[in-house]
C-alpha cells in the first residue's frame, strides 16, 4: 500500500503537487485534486494530503498523462523524474530485513516500509521490480560485483557507479563496498541494474 515510506527525505503528496510537480498553486486545490481522487501512488488512488512519497515511489496523474518516479539528485535531495507510462508499472524496492512469519513463510521487510510474503531466494540489500500496483515480484537484481547502483547517501549521492567488490568489517560498522574511485558503505548502496541502470535518471544540472 502506498503512504509507509520510512526512508528520511519522504515528502507529503500535497506538497509535491504544488512544489515540484506545479500541478496546482496552493494546498487548497492539492486538496481538491486528491479528493477527486486524480492522484496515484505507485498505481493506487491517494486521497490524504499528508501521504508520503520517497525514492522509488511511483507518482501517476491520468487525466495530465503525468508519470514520475522518486530519485535522487547529487546533492541527496528528493528529484521526480518524468517516466513513460510502461516504466509507471513497476518499481524497484530493497530488501532491509527478513522475517520468518507463519508456516514457515518469509517476510520481506522493503525500503518503501511496505512487507511482502515471497518465495524468491533473496538477501539484504538484494533489490525487488515489483508490478504495480499488485505488489508481485517480476525480477529479482542481485547485490553482487557488476551491478549497476544508486548512491543514496555519502559523498557520492546520487551517481550511478558499477560495483566492482565489497568488505566485509569485523565490527558493529556496515560493510564497505568498492566502486571505481570511491567507496562507501553498504546502506548507501542501492542496485538499480544488472549490466545498466533500468530506472529514467534525473538530468545532470550544471
Amino acid at each position: 500500500m502506498p503512504g509507509k515510506h520510512s526512508l528520511e527525505g519522504a515528502l507529503p503528496i500535497s506538497t509535491i503537487l504544488r512544489d515540484y510537480l506545479k500541478v496546482c498553486d496552493n494546498l487548497r486545490e492539492a486538496k481538491i485534486i486528491l479528493n477527486n481522487g486524480d492522484v496515484m501512488i505507485d498505481q493506487r488512488i491517494v486521497r490524504k494530503q499528508k501521504s508520503p512519497v520517497g525514492l522509488m515511489d511511483v507518482i501517476s496523474l491520468p487525466k495530465l498523462k503525468m508519470n514520475v518516479r522518486g530519485m535522487l539528485d547529487r546533492h541527496g535531495r528528493i528529484e521526480f523524474v518524468p517516466i513513460k507510462p510502461a516504466e509507471a508499472k513497476w518499481k524497484l524496492v530493497r530488501v532491509e530485513d527478513k522475517t520468518t512469519v507463519k508456516e514457515g513463510k518469509i517476510q520481506l521487510n522493503l525500503h518503501d516500509g511496505t512487507n511482502i510474503l515471497s518465495k524468491e531466494k533473496v538477501k539484504t540489500g538484494d533489490v525487488l521490480q515489483l508490478g504495480l500496483p499488485d505488489m508481485k515480484v517480476k525480477k529479482v537484481l542481485k547485490f553482487k560485483d557488476g551491478a549497476q547502483s544508486l548512491i543514496i547517501g555519502g559523498s557520492h549521492v546520487g551517481s550511478i557507479a558499477t560495483v566492482k567488490g565489497q568488505e566485509t568489517t569485523r565490527s558493529t560498522k556496515p560493510n564497505l563496498v568498492m566502486y571505481d574511485d570511491f567507496q562507501t558503505i553498504r546502506p548507501y548502496s542501492f542496485v538499480v541494474g544488472e549490466k545498466k541502470a533500468m530506472v529514467s535518471l534525473p538530468e545532470v544540472k550544471l
